[in-house]
């Protein structure tokens, strides 16, 4: 089945359409001698998925996921293993990012998180 681009921007539109969730994500910058370091918060809008699923993380462990955020594809380097992302009241880490692909184009940005 081939998919045209008018199709690919069509299913683009449809995914914006769909973030409606601001969350607070603090972009993991690294490690000081008093634990970790992250970027100043900043709001981003997004799909939220409150459901558990099993996912690999960073080093290859299956671990569990509490929520999947779905975000715009630009934000892909401010999501990053370990950020930390607020969801209303409640604080999670982002265990692994993918890009969902159609066609050649990115149209949609898996966050899994704890």
């Amino acid at each position: 089945m081939t998919v045209s681009a008018t199709q690919v921007a069509q299913m683009v539109a449809t995914l914006a359409d769909l973030r409606a969730t601001t969350v607070a994500l603090e972009t993991y910058s690294g490690e000081s001698a008093y634990g970790p370091i992250y970027a100043a918060s900043v709001n981003k809008t997004c799909y939220v998925v409150p459901a558990r699923r099993l996912v690999r993380n960073a080093e290859g462990l299956e671990v569990i996921s509490e929520v999947t955020i779905h975000a715009d594809p630009a934000d892909e380097a401010d999501f990053t293993a370990e950020s930390r992302v607020t969801i209303a009241t409640r604080i999670s880490t982002v265990i692994t990012v993918s890009a969902k692909n159609l066609r050649g184009h990115v149209v949609d940005l898996e966050v899994a998180c704890s």
